[in-house]
């Protein structure tokens, strides 16, 4: 891996990580036309940029969740903190139970061509539900439940974690901009946990012969997916989902018609 495609797929991360349009099928992408691959090293620092952008922009949401548990002295009592854990659980359970399977056997193009067409299509029908409720508050945690299992079928390659979730959130009557912050700080927990996991699988003495590239790729992916959260959100609340489901059509079918 050269500094050009660790630079490019920390760009490509950083941007399509918190958009609903797959950053694991884009990765899959950019990987097969550079003709290249990442390292474990690589992916800890991708997924801890991405990590930490999310931290920084939530970073008044995630204040006061914590001060109002310094108040209510339990975790339990903040409706918030406890839906964001309830939400992680399916995705961490199945992805650990299936994660072999699903990176020998999904990680193709034929399932990303359909995924991504299909789940353009499920979001597609989500922005046509009339919203009911417009605070993370108003969330129940059957409703968390429900978007954390979505989340779930994001492990397969092409579904995108916060399309799907979006989605999810939209169908319980969510309005835009609710649904799409509950899902940014669902991918908290849940992002945290994939790179525990990774940083447990590392030989830590190899780090030093990944270094560069790894501060490179957290750096960019850091400040990439800050300014698209940023920006997405408030581009969502003008224009609405319908670019990135056409996108997400249009990349389906050239896929499609290039692979197949």
């Amino acid at each position: 891996m050269s500094y050009l495609d660790a630079f490019l797929l920390a760009i490509i991360q950083g941007i399509t990580e918190f958009l609903p349009i797959s950053s694991s099928a884009h990765l899959i992408i950019l990987s097969y036309i550079l003709e290249t691959s990442s390292n474990l090293f690589y992916d800890v620092s991708l997924h801890l940029g991405t990590l930490i952008a999310v931290c920084a922009y939530f970073k008044n949401e995630i204040k006061d969740t914590f001060n109002q548990i310094n108040v209510q002295k339990s975790i339990f009592s903040n409706n918030l903190l406890t839906n964001l854990f309830i939400s992680s659980l399916p995705t961490l359970f199945l992805g650990f139970l299936f994660v072999n399977f699903i990176d020998n056997n999904l990680r193709n193009t034929l399932v990303i061509s359909v995924t991504t067409i299909f789940f353009a299509l499920v979001l597609w029908i989500a922005t046509l539900r009339a919203p009911r409720k417009n605070e993370l508050a108003e969330i129940s945690l059957n409703e968390a439940l429900i978007i954390g299992l979505a989340q779930s079928i994001s492990l397969i390659p092409g579904t995108s974690r916060s399309g799907i979730t979006i989605s999810a959130g939209l169908l319980l009557g969510l309005d835009t901009k609710t649904a799409t912050k509950f899902s940014f700080l669902m991918s908290i927990p849940t992002i945290g946990a994939i790179a525990a996991y990774q940083i447990l699988s590392l030989d830590l003495g190899n780090l030093v012969s990944y270094i560069q590239f790894n501060v490179l790729g957290l750096f960019v992916s850091f400040l990439v997916a800050y300014f698209t959260i940023d920006i997405f959100m408030k581009f969502i609340e003008k224009i609405g989902f319908l670019p990135f489901i056409i996108y997400r059509l249009v990349l389906g079918m050239l896929l499609v018609a290039y692979f197949l």
